[in-house]
C-alpha cells in the first residue's frame, strides 16, 4: 500500500470513530469525506432562478370592448345644474365608492359633453378596478330637480366557450374554468388568471378570445387551447460533480406532458459521473379541483462510491428518498405569481466502508412549507425580481448504537430540527445591452444539522472558485453579483463577485474556529439558442480558506452543455 493510500485509509477510519472530531476541523488540512447526505444535496442543488412569465397576454378582448360614447354637439348645447348624480345598475362596486368619482361636479352647471364625461369618468374607474368590460352611459330621460341617472353596464359573460384541441381533457380544462360563470362580470384578473393557470397544465397553451354576446352588455368567452409536446427534455454535461465521486457528469431529464389527459406530468432524471455515481429521480403530479391544486410523488436513488485516494477504502452508499407535495398557485397574473407548496420526504441514508467492515444508516423525515413569488417591474428601467422562503421540520434517526454514541459526544443531530431558507434575486436593466443580476440565499438552522441539511458555500452557484460543497455548515448565507453584457441575441458575457459565510456548527462542542469565508470574483460566458445552452466560468478565489475537496484549481472552471428536445 502506498503512503498516500495508507494516509487516506487512517484519516477515513479516523472520521468513522468518536475520537475524529478533528476531521471536521476548520483549521485542518484533511479532505472532507463525502457521505450519501451531503453528495445527494450537492446533485439536488440547482441555480436559483426566475419563474417564467407569459411573453403575450392570454386574452385577446378587441371584439367585445364598449364602443366609445358619442361626443355630442361641439358648442355642447344647453347648460343645466346638477344637484347630484344617481347610480343604477352597479351590482359589484360600491356606490359611495363612484359617487366619490362625481362628488366635485355636485352644484356645478353641465351641459351634455359634460354630463358624458362624468359617465366616462365612471366607466374609467371600473376598468381600473379590473372590469375589462364596463360601460357607464346616460340613459333616455327627463332631469328633475337637477338629479342625473348614470346607467351601469358592468359587462357580465353571456356564455363560455371551449374549443380543445389540447392533450388535456374537456372535464379538467372546464374544472378550471368553473369560476367563471355566465352573469358574473368580466375581472380581468380573475379571467387571466384562470387562462394562465389552464396554459400551465403540461399538454395544452391555452388563449382566450372575447366576442360581444347575445344580449346587451354581454360578452362570450371562446377558450382555445392548443396541442404542445406530448415528451419533452434534455440532455446535460458537466465538470460540477465532487472531486472524490465524480466531477464529470452526464445527465438526462425527460417529462411526459399529459399522459392520462389530467393534465399531469411524469418527469423523469438521470445522472450518472465517471466515478460511479449514480442518480435516478422520478416524479408525477396532477391537478385536483377547481383551484387546480397539483398534487404529486416524487422517489429518488442515488449511489456512490470514493475514488482517488480514497478508492482503496472500498467506501460506498446510497439515499433513497420518497415524497409527497402539494402546490398551490395563490397569485397568477402576467407580471406577478405567487405560489405555495407542501411537501413531506421520508430519506434513508447509508454510507460503508468495506475495507473496515463499517455500516452506517440513518434515517430523516421532513416536512418543509415554502413560498414563491416572481415578478416583474418597470422600476429604475425596468427589472424582474423573485423570492423563495421555506421552513423545514424534520427528525433524524441514527440507526446503530455506535452512531448514537458518537453523535451525543459530538454532534448531537439525532433528533428534531428545524431550518429556515431564504433565496432573493434581481435582474435590473442597466443601459443598453447591460443588465445587473444580484443573488442572496441564506440558512438558519435551530440546531446541529446532518451533512444532508447543511448550507455549502463553494460550487457553481455559489462561491465559484471552490468545489461544489466546500465550506459546509449548518447556518450561512452567500450572495453573488454579476454585470451581465449581451451583444446579440443568444449571446451573454459577464463579470462575477462572489462571497460568502458559514457557520461550520450551530451549536459548536469544540474550541475551533467555527466560522468560514469565502469570496471570488471571475468571468463566465453563455450562449443559447432555442435548443441548446452552453455555459462556461472561470473563478479565482479572493479569501482564501483551506480546500478540503480535492486539489486546489487556481483558476477553477466550469462548463455544462445542454441539448433540448
Amino acid at each position: 500500500m502506498s503512503t498516500s493510500r495508507a494516509w487516506a485509509a487512517c484519516l477515513l477510519l479516523c472520521a468513522a470513530v468518536p475520537m475524529a472530531g478533528f476531521a471536521q476541523s476548520p483549521n485542518a488540512r484533511i479532505p472532507e469525506v463525502p457521505d450519501a447526505g451531503r453528495s445527494l444535496r450537492e446533485i439536488e442543488s440547482t441555480q436559483p432562478e426566475f419563474a417564467p412569465l407569459p411573453d403575450q397576454a392570454p386574452l385577446d378582448d378587441s371584439a367585445a370592448r364598449p364602443a366609445p360614447a358619442p361626443s355630442g354637439d361641439p358648442d355642447g348645447g344647453a347648460r343645466l345644474h346638477v344637484r347630484a348624480f344617481r347610480l343604477q345598475g352597479n351590482l359589484h362596486v360600491d356606490t359611495d365608492a363612484l359617487q366619490a368619482q362625481l362628488a366635485d361636479l355636485n352644484g356645478s352647471e353641465q351641459d351634455l359633453a359634460g354630463l358624458r364625461a362624468a359617465a366616462d369618468r365612471i366607466t374609467r374607474y371600473y376598468h381600473d378596478q379590473g372590469y375589462l368590460l364596463a360601460r357607464a352611459y346616460l340613459p333616455p330621460q327627463e332631469i328633475r330637480d337637477g338629479v342625473v341617472n348614470i346607467a351601469v353596464q358592468e359587462g357580465v359573460y353571456d356564455e363560455i366557450q371551449l374549443d380543445n384541441r389540447s392533450r388535456v381533457s374537456d372535464a379538467v380544462l372546464r374544472r378550471g374554468l368553473s369560476v367563471l360563470r355566465p352573469g358574473d362580470p368580466v375581472h380581468i384578473d380573475n379571467l387571466e388568471s384562470r387562462l394562465l393557470r389552464l396554459s400551465d397544465l403540461p399538454g395544452a397553451a391555452v388563449q382566450g378570445t372575447l366576442r360581444a354576446g347575445a344580449h346587451p352588455g354581454s360578452s362570450t368567452l371562446l377558450v382555445n387551447a392548443a396541442p404542445t409536446p406530448l415528451v419533452t427534455g434534455s440532455i446535460d454535461a458537466d465538470n460540477f460533480g465532487g472531486y472524490y465521486t465524480g466531477e464529470y457528469r452526464l445527465g438526462g431529464s425527460l417529462d411526459v406532458n399529459s399522459p392520462l389527459r389530467l393534465g399531469d406530468q411524469l418527469s423523469l432524471r438521470l445522472l450518472t459521473s465517471d466515478r460511479k455515481q449514480r442518480y435516478y429521480y422520478a416524479a408525477y403530479q396532477a391537478p385536483v379541483g377547481p383551484a387546480l391544486t397539483r398534487l404529486g410523488l416524487n422517489v429518488s436513488n442515488m449511489r456512490y462510491a470514493l475514488g482517488r485516494d480514497f478508492e482503496i477504502l472500498e467506501a460506498h452508499g446510497s439515499a433513497r428518498t420518497t415524497g409527497i407535495f402539494m402546490q398551490q398557485p395563490l397569485i397568477t397574473g402576467r407580471h406577478f405569481r405567487l405560489e405555495a407548496r407542501l411537501q413531506y420526504e421520508d430519506r434513508q441514508l447509508r454510507d460503508d466502508i468495506d475495507m473496515f467492515s463499517q455500516r452506517h444508516a440513518k434515517r430523516i423525515r421532513l416536512g418543509t412549507a415554502s413560498l414563491s413569488a416572481n415578478g416583474e417591474d418597470s422600476l429604475f428601467g425596468g427589472g424582474r425580481s423573485a423570492a423563495y422562503i421555506s421552513y423545514s421540520h424534520g427528525s433524524l434517526r441514527l440507526e446503530t448504537e455506535a452512531q448514537r454514541i458518537r453523535d451525543r459526544a459530538l454532534n448531537r443531530s439525532a433528533g428534531g430540527f428545524g431550518k429556515l431558507n431564504l433565496t432573493l434575486l434581481r435582474l435590473q436593466h442597466l443601459y443598453g445591452p447591460f443588465t445587473l443580476y444580484g443573488q442572496i440565499s441564506a440558512q438558519r438552522a435551530t440546531k446541529n444539522l446532518d451533512s444532508s441539511e447543511q448550507f455549502s458555500l463553494g460550487g457553481p452557484y455559489g462561491v465559484r472558485a471552490y468545489a461544489n460543497g466546500s465550506s459546509s455548515g449548518d447556518s450561512g448565507w452567500q450572495a453573488s453579483l454579476e454585470l451581465r453584457y449581451v451583444p446579440m441575441a443568444g449571446l451573454q458575457f459577464a463579470a462575477f463577485a462572489d462571497a460568502g459565510r458559514v457557520q461550520l456548527s450551530q451549536r459548536p462542542w469544540t474550541d475551533e474556529r467555527n466560522q468560514r469565508r469565502l469570496s471570488a470574483a471571475g468571468l463566465s460566458i453563455t450562449q443559447a439558442g432555442p435548443s441548446h445552452q452552453v455555459m462556461a466560468a472561470m473563478a479565482w478565489p479572493i479569501q482564501r480558506e483551506n480546500e478540503q475537496n480535492g486539489p486546489k484549481q487556481e483558476p477553477r472552471f466550469w462548463l455544462r452543455a445542454t441539448r433540448y428536445f
